[in-house]
């Protein structure tokens, strides 16, 4: 019988996996939010790259 505290680990290692498969979404949307600020047009933004990105140039 699994004890709580591997449910616990597992749990938490899901949340963690949820977090970094979902951050480049959130990133993207404060880009946007950034963008659409008065004087975001004096400022230009670094090209934003998605997580999804990264991983296909970089995996093996």
């Amino acid at each position: 019988m699994l004890e709580l505290s591997d449910v616990l680990i597992g749990v938490a290692a899901l949340a963690a996996l949820g977090l970094v498969l979902l951050a480049h979404d959130w990133r993207d949307e404060y880009c946007e939010r950034r963008a659409h600020r008065a004087g975001a047009a004096m400022h230009e933004a670094a090209p934003s790259h998605s997580l999804r990105d990264w991983w296909l140039k970089h995996r093996h």
